[in-house]
Parts: C-alpha cells; structure tokens; sequence
C-alpha cells in the first residue's frame, strides 16, 4: 500500500515522503495512529500545493536575504569601547555588540548568532565581517572600532 508519511516514521522516513509499505503495518499501524495517510488524488494535490507554498516561501525569504545583504554594504557601524593610556582596548568587541550598534545606529535588527566572527575583536580600525543572512546568502559589515 502506498501511504504518505505525515511526521518522521523511524525506519520508514521522513514527513511528507510517499512510501510502499505493507497492508497490515499500514493498517495496524500508521494509519490508526495518524503518522500516515493512503495516496490518493486528492493527496497528492495537496501535497504539491504544500511544496509549491514551501518553494515560494524559501523563494521570497532568499530575495528578501539579498536585499538586505545589498543594504548592507554601504553601511558603517562605529563601536567605541574604553582604552587605556597605551592605547590598548579594555575587553573586546563580540557580535553582540555588533548587533546592538547596528540597531541603534541604522535601525537594522540582526540576530547575534548570524555575525560570523572567528574571535572578539581586540583592536582599533575597520574590519569586514561577514553576516550570514539566508543558507547561501553572506552579506558583509564594515566595522569601525574606535576609542573613546
């Protein structure tokens, strides 16, 4: 019997997979507990309005990932920190405290974890820091990190 798998089936599957399985495990098993439904017609309709739905999803969320990532190469986030008499910088600047100078400078909200910072940063200058937006769209931040 051919039944779609509404939710991960271990040893079976993933959701929204069409398996062949055996009559009595379908009946005695998926079906009665909800983890899978017979293939149909209608069924398969519905599944490819679900995928085509997903696809456009994906579609509108990676333009919307570009566009940011285009709005954000021109940008210039200014973090200042306390330094000492030699000029050396008391503590570090971490992608939590990129986030915070972004938003509050150019009103852009950037989750913590997406700044990819291979260590704090630990001296004055600019430096360009990748920001990943979508699964294959980076954008980069220019970072100006100055004293106070």
């Amino acid at each position: 019997m051919k039944v779609l798998l509404l939710t991960d089936v271990k040893g079976q599957g993933k959701k929204d997979e069409i398996k062949n399985v055996s009559d009595g495990y379908a009946r005695n098993f998926l079906l009665p507990r909800k983890l899978a439904v017979e293939v149909t017609p209608a069924v398969l309709a519905d599944l490819e309005a679900r995928r085509a739905e997903k696809k456009r999803i994906e579609e509108e969320e990676r333009a919307a990932a570009e566009a940011l990532a285009k709005s954000l190469e021109p940008l210039l986030v200014k973090v200042t920190l306390n330094s000492g008499a030699d000029g050396k910088i008391y503590g570090s600047v971490t992608a939590r405290d990129i986030c915070d100078a972004l938003a509050s400078q150019h009103k852009i909200e950037i989750d913590k974890y997406r700044v990819i910072l291979p260590e704090p940063i630990k001296n004055f200058g600019t430096f360009d820091i990748k920001v990943k937006l979508h699964a294959d769209v980076q954008g980069t931040l220019h970072v100006l990190v100055a004293g106070k």
